[in-house]
């Protein structure tokens, strides 16, 4: 007998693709040439992303038995997906929006299959315990909740017709690879765990230093990267004395840093923090060699060094992705 669980992952999934297929449908033969903000990719190489490779995917690893917490333990440890997803939009930029459309209604079929097959045998494995960063947890269970990247996705979409963006490849000192490495993996963890909270949870107290809510703690991540920037200019000669004095008040700037987002809808606060992260990143891709020998100056007294400091931001991202965890849709079920 299907597990409960996984017929409510399933369930979610299938509302969250309708809604992906919606998105979709509703573009035009000129949107599908739009840029997707803020990287290198368009619209269509985003539909073709979002296909995947129409395999079981975790679902099927889990039906295989072939899953041990030491194989998910190591495979965490250098998982970076980013080549795979270039390879497969590559392989697809030969197809008409109407053959990446159909590709795309049937995209999920293998994983429902896989996923509808677990029975309770499965039950220790889905126990597994799959590290995502510093601070940030999930389980093999959540592989099965994957609705999170398709409501994301058509966030992108949405947010390609409402901006006109002109896709664009950033470069960084090599020396930086590790670290934006990092940055990109929390970033794209954090967005994770972002689309997989429960509707119904945003406006509970979350587990924060200052009380705040899930909303909150968003407002928080959404602003967050303006202090990097700031230290960032600083070490580029462009400064802001009166900028760098406010950001070593953190407790103060953060209270206040969120309070233009307050009242935004859930959509705007994600905008938002997109733009912030795509203007980090420019000046990160900024950053030459002989700047790599400075050192960040934290307000506590600590010091590190500019590419650990680099790496850190997206060790942030992590640790508030971990609290997010907390009110998944996942969690939501089996509270």
């Amino acid at each position: 007998m299907t597990l409960p669980q996984a017929l409510a992952a399933v369930v979610d999934l299938q509302h969250a693709h309708r809604e992906l297929l919606r998105v979709v449908d509703s573009l035009k033969p000129e949107d599908w040439g739009r840029g997707v903000p803020y990287g290198d990719w368009t619209v269509k190489d985003l539909v073709a992303h979002c296909i995947g490779d129409m395999s079981p995917s975790g679902p099927g690893l889990i039906a295989a038995g072939v899953l041990t917490p030491q194989f998910i333990a190591d495979t965490s440890k250098t998982f970076d997906v980013r080549s795979r997803n270039q390879e497969i939009i590559d392989e697809r930029r030969r197809y008409t929006p109407e053959d990446l459309r159909q590709l795309l209604f049937e995209a999920h079929d293998a994983r429902i299959e896989a996923t509808l097959r677990l029975d309770n045998s499965h039950v220790p494995v889905l126990e597994y315990p799959v590290p995502m960063g510093p601070r940030y947890e999930v389980r093999v269970e959540d592989w099965l909740w994957y609705g999170y990247h398709d409501r994301e996705h058509a966030d992108d979409i949405r947010r390609a017709l409402r901006i006109d963006w002109k896709p664009a490849t950033l470069s960084y000192a090599h020396e930086l690879d590790e670290a934006v490495r990092q940055m990109v993996r929390g970033r794209e963890g954090l967005l994770r765990a972002i689309y997989s909270v429960a509707d119904d949870a945003w406006d509970e107290t979350a587990y924060a230093p200052h009380g705040w809510t899930y909303r909150q703690v968003l407002a928080h991540v959404a602003t967050n990267d303006l202090r990097p920037q700031t230290r960032l200019r600083g070490i580029l000669g462009e400064g802001d004395p009166a900028a760098m004095e406010s950001i070593l008040r953190t407790d103060e700037w953060n209270q206040e840093s969120i309070k233009p987002l307050e009242g935004l809808p859930l959509a705007g606060v994600i905008d938002t923090m997109a733009r912030n992260r795509h203007e980090l990143m420019l000046l990160v891709g900024r950053l030459a060699p002989e700047h790599l020998d400075r050192v960040i100056r934290f307000a506590d007294g600590r010091e590190v060094a500019l590419r650990d400091y680099i790496a850190f931001i997206g060790e942030h991202d992590s640790v508030h992705a971990g609290e997010f965890v907390n009110v998944s849709r996942r969690a939501r079920h089996t509270a």
